[in-house]
C-alpha cells in the first residue's frame, strides 16, 4: 500500500498520510505536490481564469497546508480523507483571491424551490461511451461547465465550489441543476 495517494485515490486517511509526510521531509512532500498539483491547479485556474493566477494560488495552497503540519494533524480516528484535508486549502486561497481582485458575490432572488434544484442531491450516472460525454459536457454554457466539474471531477462540495466561484450557493446548485437537467437531456434519458 503506498503511503501517498495515486492520481485517482484520493479517498486515503488524511491522517495516516500527513504523518507519512512529515516523518518523511521534503522527498514526501514533493511526492504529495507531485500527485495532487494538477488537481488544486485545475481547481484555481476555474476560479480565476488566468494561469498565473491559479499558478499563485496552487503555490500558496500547499504552503499554508504544509504550514499547518507543524501546529496539528488530524486525529487518526477521523474519517477525513486526504482530499477532504487539502480542498480545504485551495478553498480558501480562491476565496483570498477573491477577496482581492473580485467584487462579492452577487446576491440574486434565486429560489431553487422553482427549477427543483433544492432536492437535488442524486448523482447523475452515465453509462454511455466517453465521446457521447464529452460532447453533452461541451455543449453545457461555461458557468455550468465549470460547476459540474467542480463537482464530479474534483469531489467540491456546494460550499466549497460557491467559495472557489464567488457566487453564492443557491446560485451554485441551480447551475449544477441545470447542468445535469442538459445533459440528461444530451444523453436521451429526460
Amino acid at each position: 500500500m503506498t503511503l501517498i495517494p495515486s492520481r485517482t485515490s484520493f479517498n486515503m486517511s488524511a491522517a495516516s498520510v500527513l504523518t507519512e509526510i512529515k516523518k518523511g521531509g521534503n522527498e514526501k512532500r514533493n511526492e504529495f505536490v507531485w500527485v495532487n498539483q494538477e488537481r488544486v491547479y485545475a481547481i484555481a485556474l476555474i476560479a480565476t481564469g488566468s494561469p498565473q493566477d491559479a499558478q499563485e494560488i496552487t503555490i500558496a495552497t500547499f504552503r499554508n497546508a504544509f504550514a499547518t503540519l507543524k501546529t496539528a494533524l488530524p486525529k487518526k480516528e477521523s474519517d477525513m480523507t486526504i482530499w477532504d484535508w487539502l480542498s480545504q486549502f485551495v478553498v480558501e486561497a480562491c476565496e483570498e483571491y477573491h477577496a482581492r481582485h473580485s467584487d462579492p458575490p452577487q446576491e440574486r432572488d434565486i429560489d431553487p424551490s422553482a427549477d427543483g434544484s433544492a432536492n437535488m442531491d442524486w448523482e447523475t450516472t452515465v453509462l454511455l461511451g466517453v465521446q457521447r460525454i464529452r460532447r453533452c459536457l461541451g455543449s453545457l454554457p461555461e458557468d455550468q461547465q465549470r460547476v459540474f466539474y467542480l463537482r464530479h471531477h474534483l469531489d467540491l462540495n456546494y460550499d466549497q465550489i460557491s467559495r472557489v466561484l464567488n457566487q453564492s450557493k443557491e446560485m451554485t446548485m441551480a447551475s449544477l441543476f441545470r447542468a445535469r437537467v442538459q445533459i440528461v437531456k444530451c444523453l436521451g434519458r429526460g
